[in-house]
C-alpha cells in the first residue's frame, strides 16, 4: 500500500537552506544535481518523520557521503530512494536501484516517489536489500529501455527496477517494530 504525505513548505525551506551550505554528493560519480539532492531529502525526512514521529535535525547531517543508508529503524539501517515524477504512482510503476550501491551498508531499500506538482511524497515501499536480484528486473549499462508510453531511454549504470506492487508496505515495517 502506498502511502501519500503532503510535504510541509517549511521543512522544504528547511532542505533548500541545508543544501545551500551542504553538498551530499561527494562520491565522485552519480553524486546528484542540487535538484536530486533536495528531492533526496524530501524522502529521507518524510520516511524518518513516518517512522519516528518527527522530522530529524538536518543541522546533525554531516556532507558527503554516508555510509550508504539514510536512517536506522528497529535497528535496521534504510537506504531511501525517491524518484521525482509529475504523476502518482501505479503498481506497475518502476523504482531504480543502481547496482553500484549494492555494497553500501543497508540493510533495507525504501522507495519513495515526489510528485512535485502536487507537493506530495508518495512512500512506495521497501524490500530487504538481499532480494533486489529476486524481485527486480536487471538492466545492464547501454541496455534501451522501452517504456509503457513508447519512449526509450538508455540506462547509464546497471541497474534493478522494481515494480511497487512488488514491495512491502512501510506500514508492514512499523507493524513489525511493535511485535
Amino acid at each position: 500500500m502506498i502511502i501519500q504525505i503532503s510535504f510541509p513548505a517549511p521543512q522544504i525551506a528547511a532542505i533548500l537552506h541545508y543544501l545551500s551550505n551542504h553538498n551530499l554528493g561527494n562520491r565522485g560519480f552519480e553524486d546528484g544535481n542540487a535538484r536530486k539532492q533536495e528531492v533526496g531529502l524530501i524522502g529521507e525526512l518524510a520516511v524518518y518523520n513516518y517512522l519516528h514521529g518527527e522530522y530529524p535535525d538536518l543541522t546533525a547531517k554531516k556532507d558527503g557521503f554516508d555510509g550508504g543508508y539514510d536512517l536506522i529503524f528497529d535497528g535496521k539501517k534504510i537506504d531511501v530512494k525517491t524518484m521525482e515524477r509529475k504523476s502518482y504512482v501505479k503498481p506497475n510503476y518502476v523504482n531504480n536501484f543502481y547496482t553500484m550501491q549494492q555494497g553500501h551498508d543497508a540493510d533495507l531499500i525504501m522507495f519513495c516517489s515526489y510528485h512535485s506538482l502536487h507537493n506530495i511524497l508518495e512512500i512506495c515501499g521497501w524490500l530487504p536489500k538481499s532480494e533486489l536480484a529476486t524481485r527486480g528486473v536487471y538492466y545492464a549499462a547501454g541496455s534501451k529501455r522501452l517504456r509503457t508510453d513508447g519512449t526509450c531511454f538508455t540506462f547509464r549504470q546497471n541497474n534493478y527496477e522494481v515494480e511497487a506492487k512488488d514491495l512491502e508496505a512501510i506500514s508492514d515495517l512499523k507493524f513489525k517494530k511493535s511485535l
